[in-house]
Formats: C-alpha cells, sequence, structure tokens
C-alpha cells in the first residue's frame, strides 16, 4: 500500500547529503519508521550519493543529482540519478573483511552493501548513473499515515476494436501508454520508445499486433520478435493486454492475429516464454503448437506476477514450435543429459544422429550479455579449452556481482560443448533444455543455467506441458541442491 512519494533535485556536492539525509530521517520520523530502520537508511545514502558523485567528472556535478523515494506499509525504496558520463560499475573496489588490516578500499560500499535488502547499479543511456536501494522494515506500518489505496481506474474502449498490426508513431506512442497503465515503466524498455519501437517494426525486427479502438486508445499489444533481421527463429512475446480487458477475449484474438502472421513469416521455428506461478500462457502456448523443452529457474524479477514481494524472481519455461521440416543435424550430446536431449528433440520431431566425441571442434568464440535492470546474463560460448578457461572466468565475475541468474547457450552441433559442460557442472550450472536454431548463429542450443539466489521451492513452479514436468523432475533427481527439501518427488 503506497504511503508516500516524493522527488528530490540536489546539487552534487556534500551538503547536499546531509540534506538528503535530513529530509529522509524526518520522514521517517514522521511515519514511525523504527530507529535501526533509520540508521541503515542514513548510512546507505550516504554512501550511495558519496560513490555517485565520485564516479562523474568535474563537468557532470553541474547537474543536480535526483532522488526519488517511495515508501509504502512494507518498505522503502531509493532511486539516484546522477546525470554525466557511463561508468562500468563493475570496476567498484571489492572490499573484503579478511583483507581489512591491508586495505580499506570498498569498505563504503560494502557497509551500504549491507544495511539495505537489496541494491542495484546501472547506467541508463544518455541519462546517467543510477543507483536503487531497498529497505524492507521489520513489521508494517501502521497508523493514519497508511492511506487506503484509491480505486483502480479503468479505461473504457472509444467505439469499436480493430485488431491490426502497428502504422505510425501514434500507435507506437498508445503502446507505451498502454505498458505504462498496466506494468508502469517495469516492461520491456523498447515498449516504452515509440520512435525506437516503430523502427524495429519498419526494419522487420518487430511485428506488432495491437488491439486498438476508434479513439486510438490501445489496450492489448501482442509481437513477433527477432534478435536479427537474418534470425531463422522469433519470439512470440511483448504481450499484455489491460486488466479491464482480460475477460473480454481480447487477448485471445490478439494471440490468433500474431500466430496467424508468425505461421506466414517463414521463419524456420518459433518460441515463447511463459511463468510459471500460473499456467495460462502456458496452455496458450500449446494451443498454438509449442511444446516446453526448457526450464529457466528463477530467471526473470516477479514485477509480472501479481502479489510479488520485491526481489522475488519467477521461474519461465521455453516453449518451441518448429515451422518448417529441417534436414538431420549431427548433436554431441553431453552423456549426463543425452537421454533427455534425444527425448527433446522426439517432442518436436526433428531428426538428428549422434557425432562423434573426437570430431574436430568450431571456432572458439564467446559472448557475454548483462542485464543489469534483470539482474541477469547470458553467455554464448563454443570452442575447446581456451572456451573452458573462458567459462571459469566469466563465472566468477558474475558470481562476484551478485547476478542472480546466468544462462547459457553451448553449440549442440560442436563437439566441443561435451568438455564445455563438464565444465558448467563444475561451476555449479545445471541443465536448462534445448533450444534448437538457438544459437546466433542458428545452431542448436544447449542451455544451462546457474542460479545465484536461495534455492527454490518446486511447490511454487505451475507447470502445464508433460514435457516440462520431466524437465522439472529431471531437474530435481540431478540437481537437488538448487530446490528446498521435501515436496512431491
Amino acid at each position: 500500500m503506497k504511503v508516500y512519494e516524493a522527488e528530490l533535485s540536489v546539487p552534487q556536492e556534500p551538503s547536499s547529503i546531509a540534506a538528503v539525509q535530513g529530509f529522509v530521517l524526518a520522514l521517517c520520523e514522521s511515519l514511525r519508521i523504527p530507529g535501526r530502520t533509520r540508521q541503515d537508511l542514513e548510512l546507505a545514502l550516504e554512501e550511495g550519493l558519496t560513490a555517485l558523485m565520485e564516479q562523474g567528472g568535474a563537468a557532470d556535478r553541474e547537474e543536480p543529482l535526483k532522488v526519488t523515494v517511495g515508501v509504502d506499509s512494507s518498505a522503502v525504496r531509493f532511486r539516484l540519478l546522477a546525470p554525466g558520463r557511463p561508468f562500468d560499475f563493475r570496476k567498484l573496489p571489492q572490499f573484503s573483511p579478511e583483507d581489512c588490516e591491508t586495505s580499506q578500499a570498498g569498505l563504503g560500499l560494502f557497509l551500504m552493501r549491507h544495511s539495505v535488502d537489496s541494491l542495484s547499479w546501472r547506467y541508463l543511456e544518455k541519462q546517467g548513473r543510477e543507483l536503487t536501494l531497498f529497505k524492507a522494515f521489520p513489521s508494517p506500518l501502521l497508523g493514519e499515515e497508511v492511506r487506503p489505496p484509491l480505486p483502480a481506474e479503468g479505461v473504457p474502449v472509444a467505439g469499436r476494436m480493430e485488431y491490426r498490426l502497428l502504422r505510425d508513431e501514434a500507435d507506437a506512442l498508445a503502446v507505451a501508454v498502454c505498458a505504462y497503465d498496466v506494468y508502469r515503466y517495469a516492461y520491456k524498455d523498447v515498449i516504452y520508445y515509440p520512435e525506437q519501437l516503430l523502427e524495429k517494426n519498419r526494419g522487420g525486427l518487430m511485428r506488432s499486433w495491437i488491439a486498438v479502438d476508434e479513439g486510438g486508445t490501445v489496450h492489448g499489444h501482442y509481437a513477433l520478435i527477432r534478435k536479427r533481421i537474418d534470425a531463422s527463429v522469433g519470439e512470440m512475446g511483448a504481450a499484455f493486454v489491460r486488466p479491464e480487458r482480460r475477460r473480454e477475449g481480447v487477448f485471445g484474438q490478439l494471440a490468433e492475429e500474431a500466430h496467424r502472421d508468425a505461421f506466414r513469416s517463414g521463419l524456420r521455428g518459433i518460441f515463447s516464454l511463459s511463468v510459471t506461478n500460473h499456467t495460462a500462457t502456458q496452455k496458450v502456448s500449446e494451443r498454438y503448437g509449442r511444446r516446453t523443452v526448457g526450464i529457466r529457474l528463477a530467471s526473470s524479477p516477479g514485477v509480472f506476477v501479481e502479489g510479488a514481494r520485491p526481489g522475488d524472481r519467477v521461474t519461465t519455461v521455453l516453449n518451441v514450435h518448429p515451422l518448417n521440416p529441417r534436414p538431420r543435424r549431427v548433436v554431441y550430446p553431453p552423456e549426463r543429459y543425452r537421454d533427455l536431449i534425444l527425448r527433446t528433440y522426439g517432442w518436436l520431431d526433428l531428426p538428428v544422429e549422434l557425432g562423434n566425441p573426437a570430431d574436430p571442434t568450431e571456432r572458439e568464440d564467446g559472448s557475454l550479455d548483462r542485464d543489469l535492470v534483470w539482474n541477469r546474463a547470458t553467455l554464448e560460448l563454443r570452442g575447446g579449452g581456451a572456451a573452458c578457461a573462458r567459462l571459469e572466468a566469466y563465472t566468477e565475475l558474475l558470481r562476484e556481482q551478485e547476478v542472480a541468474c546466468i544462462l547459457l547457450s553451448l553449440n549442440l552441433e560442436d563437439p566441443g560443448a561435451i568438455p564445455l559442460a563438464e565444465t558448467a557442472a563444475r561451476l555449479g550450472f545445471v541443465y536448462s533444455g534445448v533450444f534448437p536454431d538457438g544459437t546466433s548463429d542458428g545452431k542448436d542450443a544447449l542451455q544451462l543455467q546457474r542460479i545465484g539466489g536461495p534455492p527454490l521451492d518446486p511447490e511454487e513452479i505451475h507447470l502445464h506441458q508433460e514435457s516440462a514436468g520431466e524437465i522439472l523432475a529431471f531437474l530435481r533427481r540431478q540437481s537437488p541442491e538448487v530446490f528446498l527439501p521435501g515436496g512431491r518427488p
């Protein structure tokens, strides 16, 4: 329940730190926030504001620093935004209590990290450096300060509803408005930038289907998305509908139009990702021919889950539908996953044959993509010994940065996948699934995952398809350490 919101704009100079602290402490006093929590917030703000000011150049400090405060009955959130030059947050000093006698570098950031429940750094393109802080209260706020929520605003339909492709910037802006009304600014970034959304649609990277009324209001969106214009597979995603339209068949009609269009696209296949806090979107995927072939544990923030708490993460499933026949491919499945990999190809009716593990590996190559907003990373690697060493280095770096989820894709059509998978298992990676045509160059991918958070409750992972149940059962047998003990086997 929202209690208080404010935005401050202060000069980037030391006296502003005390001014912000004073404002927050006065707010804590008026809201009867406990004393220990106040001390933690005072420390976190001092260290966070100091770090942001020090990261910029002299010219950057001429622009004010913005501080956004949000308080609800259970927690307080801060968003600190310092305009100016980009900064590589991987270079922040890391303090170790074991080395405190020889180095104090990073001590302030260490104390800040331990005075709040969660924090995140990120660079916002052409805006500056952002630090967000979250601190839960030991017990909910009580008293007259906690106001009841206002009734939700509904958007009526003006005239007839039309289902069509996005056409112009007015449509793109209306999509951004719809996404904001549903998720505020927590959805995929491209949705909130009308010019970019329109450019991707005109360039063939997206095909956005919208439900739009005669007044130009968008009530829902569903898109076919390609990572590259020459990609052989596309994602059915960016699907959302206004809550007041969800029982009126809008989502179903959008899905029908978007899938009919996708089936004519000439792509080799389509895929989607579905949350597992419920099975509704999994059922939609099955209805349009997609089979669940992977499980991505705690891969996304819980912003899309009604009732989720700050910091919660949700498991998703990967659903795939091959659209066109393809020639038999040679694959090199690691022994520990061999049976499930071959069974997955059977689910999809994709012919494969086993290669000789002694065959020469392809070129050594790799890429790393870090998503600071959703605190996850995707890795793609191929090759031999050097690739294994690179995997070790990447994993250590991401572990130190406390990344919540790492998704690793290995080229199943390269014998180098076998030693890479063994190295990954030693580093704590577990099975995720098979993604046909899923590498950057259209090869079949074996996907593995490493979870950085606490063990997961398998009873909270709700699956619809039998194939999904088989994958989860395999994970629980082979990697019980990532799950809480107990529950159904």
